[in-house]
C-alpha cells in the first residue's frame, strides 16, 4: 500500500512537469505607426467594443497632443511681485534641470510654476524627492501632459 501511494505521488509530479510550455516567438521590431496600435497585434480575447474604445482614446490623445499624467507644482502665488517670483523660480529650476520642461501659468490672479511631464506618479515622486532640498513645498498634481516622443525602433539592414 505504501508503495502504491508513493508511485501515485511520483506519477502525479511527473505528469505535472510534462506539460509542454508554449514557445513565444520574439516580436519583430515595430515602427512608430505599429506601436500606437500594439493591442491589435496581441492575441487577446476580448469584446470588440474594447478595441473600439482603445482606438477612440488613441485618436483623441493624438488630436489633442496630450495624455493624462502628472507634474510637480513648485510655485503658486499672487500679489505684486508674484510674476517676478515665478520667473525667478522657473529660471532657478531650469538652471539645475535643463532637460526637464517647466511651465509658467497664469490663472487670474495666481501665477503657477509646474515642471515635468510624468506618465506615472512614481516618476513624479522620484523627481519630487530629488527637488526636496531646493523646493520643499513641491507637490504632485494630475495634469494633461505632452505626448511622449516615440522611439524609432526600426533598424536598417
Amino acid at each position: 500500500m505504501r508503495y502504491a501511494i508513493i508511485l501515485l505521488l511520483v506519477l502525479a509530479a511527473v505528469s505535472g512537469f510534462s506539460v509542454n510550455p508554449q514557445i513565444v516567438a520574439p516580436m519583430k521590431q515595430l515602427n512608430d505607426a505599429d506601436s500606437l496600435m500594439i493591442w491589435e497585434k496581441l492575441n487577446i480575447q476580448c469584446d470588440p467594443k474594447i478595441n473600439d474604445l482603445l482606438r477612440q482614446q488613441t485618436e483623441q490623445n493624438t488630436k489633442s497632443g496630450t495624455i493624462s499624467g502628472y507634474r510637480l507644482q513648485i510655485y503658486f502665488g499672487s500679489g505684486e511681485n508674484s510674476h517676478n517670483q515665478a520667473i525667478r523660480i522657473k529660471t532657478e529650476f531650469l538652471s539645475s534641470n535643463p532637460d526637464v520642461k517647466a511651465y509658467l501659468l497664469f490663472k487670474s490672479p495666481d501665477f503657477i510654476v509646474k515642471v515635468g511631464n510624468f506618465r506615472t506618479k512614481s516618476e513624479a515622486l522620484k523627481m519630487q524627492k530629488s527637488l526636496l532640498y531646493k523646493f520643499p513645498n513641491a507637490f504632485i498634481v494630475a495634469d494633461d501632459i505632452a505626448l511622449p516622443e516615440l522611439l524609432n525602433l526600426t533598424t536598417t539592414n
